[in-house]
C-alpha cells in the first residue's frame, strides 16, 4: 500500500491542527501577557504571605505554563493530514469512513471518522480516539457492536448499548472541506 494513504499514528485535520495552534497562541500571546500584569498589580497590593490576589494570580500562571507545556508538545507530535487522500474505506468503519449506525431505539445516526483533534456534532465529525469511533473501527454493514456512553442520569457512571453498522461509506464532501478548512 502506499504509504501516503496510510493514517499516521497521530493525525488530524488542517482545520485541527489549526485550532490547536490557535489555542497555544491565545495563551502566549493574549493569556499570560494579562496573567503577568496581574502578578504585577496584585504585588502592588503588599504582604504576598496574605495575599490571595497574588496567590490566585501565580496558580493561574502554573496552569497556563503547564497547558502551553502540553500543547507545544501535543502540536511537535501531531501530523496534519488530509483525509481526501484516503482510499475508499472498502466497507470497513475507521477513520476516514462514514459510518450509519443504528441503535436499539430505532434512531439512527451517521459519524464520519476523523483525525485525533476532529470533531463537529452539527455535522457528525467524531474524533478516531472517540469511544463510539473506536467501537465501530473494523466493522463492517451488518455487523454490531457495544459502545459505552456516559449515563446522563449518574454521574460517572457509564451506559453500554449495542449498535448495528448499517453503511460504511466515503467522506462526504462537506466533511473533507471542514477538515480542509
Amino acid at each position: 500500500m502506499d504509504a501516503r494513504l496510510t493514517l499516521p499514528e497521530r493525525a488530524t485535520s488542517a482545520r485541527g491542527f489549526r485550532e490547536r495552534q490557535a489555542q497555544l497562541d491565545r495563551i502566549v500571546r493574549e493569556e499570560m501577557p494579562r496573567n503577568r500584569r496581574e502578578i504585577q498589580e496584585a504585588k502592588e497590593f503588599g504582604d504576598l504571605s496574605e495575599n490571595f490576589e497574588y496567590e490566585s494570580a501565580r496558580n493561574r500562571e502554573r496552569q497556563l505554563i503547564e497547558r502551553q507545556s502540553r500543547l507545544r508538545e501535543e502540536l511537535s507530535g501531531m501530523e496534519v493530514f488530509d483525509f481526501a487522500a484516503l482510499p475508499e474505506p472498502g466497507g470497513v468503519a475507521g477513520p476516514g469512513a462514514r459510518v450509519t449506525l443504528a441503535y436499539g431505539d430505532g434512531s439512527r445516526r451517521t459519524i464520519s471518522i476523523l483525525g485525533d483533534w476532529d470533531s463537529d456534532e452539527a455535522l457528525g465529525i467524531v474524533s478516531r480516539r472517540a469511544p463510539l469511533a473506536r467501537a465501530v473501527e473494523g466493522r463492517r454493514a451488518g455487523e454490531t457492536c457495544i459502545v459505552e456512553f456516559p449515563d446522563p442520569d449518574f454521574d460517572g457512571e457509564f451506559v453500554e448499548e449495542t449498535v448495528s453498522v448499517e453503511a460504511v461509506e466515503p467522506l462526504s464532501a462537506e466533511v473533507l472541506a471542514w477538515a480542509a478548512g
